[in-house]
């Protein structure tokens, strides 16, 4: 069966500053104008920790290991909450459900100030795919019923524009080969694997006809479709509850010898619901693979985590308990996979809020990066973990910014 289907980190100034922070030099400007600064820079999209109502800015920085920016005199104000750059822009997502949303796109000048070089109206999107190629970005709105197609975009990187867009029939569950007609894919996210897209997903019932206990969510799924989003098959393994969380907790990561490890938070009532590890390797679920990190954990589970390259992730971890979770919040640790390994991440040793929605962690060339907030809730800070040593340790300070949603990479090397 082929056909064209898919179904397929948040976030007005205070009178105090607005003798302080003028229209010229706050939050909402184009940013200092710095004929000094590096032609490669770090944009990083958050809030004005000291502004009565929230709204998103983004950033630039030199570095993110040390250092210290403010809100003063930086930041462009931007309608979306969501951020992704690739081929040096930022690419800026303003999420209304129910609503059309809004994205604008950025990049640097020759001056290395932000600049709003295009803007476009698509549907809310709430799943992204950053191709590899960096030519395409793939934006994604979920049909939240099992007779409502989802949208999908593809973004043109190059031009700024959306080159095509298409809605998909999400009814691609299946379980040892037969088709279950009343539930549909919750895409949570896509994962490019050559030539190859991996979808992941919570399934859905959809009220009508047989319903199953679990709900399939005690399964791990994964649909396969092709550069072209036309579907192929769908995969599915029973030792494992379904893999990623919603907002782009991806749980896939492909190492060195092109095997994919998938992970699940365990975070639904069955039998089987332990937050662990599957391997797939040709297409298929490796039977001879499964880790059980709850095991290793201390019985805490998967929250949230993302790849960090080769065999490597890193995990927040939180009691299962959800009154002892928020009390005393998430740790970190990394873990390889392949070798079934798991390190505690030392260095930080405040409250680290394990967040109901999207859990802020950030990979730049191998290395992880969690904001966090301290004494003074306008001041944030930058703490990058090493994935060889299990340290974290104090980067980047942000004074008068908080609530981080994106981290990104720019050069004006291109720009005219």
């Amino acid at each position: 069966m082929k056909s064209n289907i898919l179904s397929f980190s948040l976030m007005a100034l205070c009178l105090l500053f607005l003798s302080a922070c003028s229209s010229d030099d706050g939050p909402g400007t184009e940013g200092p104008e710095n004929p000094d600064a590096a032609t490669e820079q770090f944009v990083i999209a958050g809030e004005a920790a000291t502004a009565e109502q929230a709204k998103t800015y983004l950033f630039l920085a030199d570095k993110l290991d040390e250092g210290e920016i403010t809100v003063q005199g930086n930041g462009y104000e931007t309608r979306g909450s969501t951020m992704f750059a690739l081929n040096n822009k930022a690419f800026s997502f303003q999420y209304n459900r129910g609503d059309p949303g809004f994205t604008e796109v950025f990049q640097l000048n020759q001056k290395a100030k932000l600049e709003k070089v295009s803007s476009f109206s698509v549907k809310s999107v709430n799943v992204f795919l950053s191709y590899k190629d960096q030519e395409h970005l793939l934006a994604y709105n979920i049909g939240r019923a099992l007779n409502t197609p989802g949208s999908a975009y593809w973004i043109n990187t190059e031009t700024n524009t959306v080159d095509k867009d298409a809605e998909f029939d999400q009814k691609i569950i299946y379980v040892d080969g037969k088709f279950i007609p009343n539930y549909y894919a919750f895409v949570y996210s896509f994962f490019e694997f050559g030539d190859k897209i991996y979808a992941v997903y919570n399934p859905r019932y959809g009220g009508e006809g047989e319903q199953d206990p679990y709900d399939y969510e005690n399964r791990a799924f994964v649909s396969i479709f092709d550069q072209d989003m036309n579907f192929e098959k769908t995969i599915s393994d029973n030792r494992m509850p379904f893999i990623g969380r919603y907002y782009n907790v991806m749980g896939l990561g492909q190492d060195d010898n092109g095997d994919i490890y998938a992970f699940s938070t365990g975070d639904v009532e069955s039998d089987n619901n332990h937050a662990a590890f599957l391997r797939i390797e040709n297409e298929e679920f490796d039977k001879d693979y499964y880790w059980d990190v709850e095991e290793v954990a201390d019985g805490m589970r998967i929250h949230a985590g993302k790849h960090l390259g080769g065999d490597k992730f890193i995990l927040a971890m939180v009691d299962r308990d959800e009154v002892k979770a928020e009390s005393e919040g998430a740790k970190l640790a990394i873990v390889e996979a392949a070798t079934k390994e798991f390190h505690w991440v030392s260095g930080i040793d405040d409250w680290i809020a394990p967040g109901t929605y999207a859990f802020p962690l950030f990979i730049n060339n191998g290395k992880a990066y969690l904001p966090l907030s301290l004494e003074e809730a306008s001041v944030t800070y930058l703490y990058a973990i090493d994935p060889d040593n299990y340290i974290a340790t104090q980067g980047l300070k942000l004074t008068g910014i908080q609530n981080i949603s994106g981290i990104g990479i720019l050069s004006n090397e291109t720009a005219e």
